[in-house]
């Protein structure tokens, strides 16, 4: 369900409830666990669960191969494709000091070569500023209505990205 977040106060002074929660995941993998369950996503599942339930503004950023930001598992992409369409922003980086630029892979937004914490930042000014994706009734089946709309938002995010 969408809410408005009131960002600042009367005053013109940031409100602390509206710092958007944005979390970096690590994905220090360079193969899949065995089987790959999505079951075995426990850290990520509960931040999402968390993050529904506190956080009207939240995203993701993925520190993963360098320099792409891509994932070893596939049970992983699948649970932050799924965080995607819940309304969540997943920027990806790659790890360490990236000496390429992660490309635009949507539905994600391609972080370049910023670090992960540069990328968490930019993404809290951005979900201030863009507020959360737009939502799929079933985030594991999106429509194609609701995969524009997604798309249509993430080229805004993107944007910022490619301009900072």
């Amino acid at each position: 369900e969408r809410v408005t977040v009131r960002i600042k106060s009367e005053h013109g002074e940031l409100l602390e409830t509206a710092i958007p929660d944005v979390t970096i995941v690590k994905d220090a993998g360079y193969l899949a666990p065995p089987g790959d369950p999505i079951e075995a996503q426990v850290e990520l599942l509960a931040s999402i669960d968390h993050k529904l339930s506190t956080a009207p503004l939240a995203g993701f950023v993925v520190e993963g191969w360098s320099p792409y930001g891509l994932v070893s598992s596939v049970a992983r992409e699948t649970v932050l494709r799924r965080a995607i369409h819940m309304g969540f922003p997943v920027v990806r980086v790659g790890r360490g000091m990236p000496e390429g630029f992660t490309p635009v892979r949507p539905p994600y937004i391609g972080g370049s070569n910023l670090s992960a914490t540069k990328a968490r930042i930019l993404l809290m000014a951005s979900l201030m500023k863009l507020g959360a994706l737009p939502t799929a009734r079933d985030p594991d089946r999106p429509t194609a209505a609701e995969t524009r709309a997604l798309n249509k938002a993430l080229m805004k995010y993107q944007r910022i990205f490619d301009e900072h």
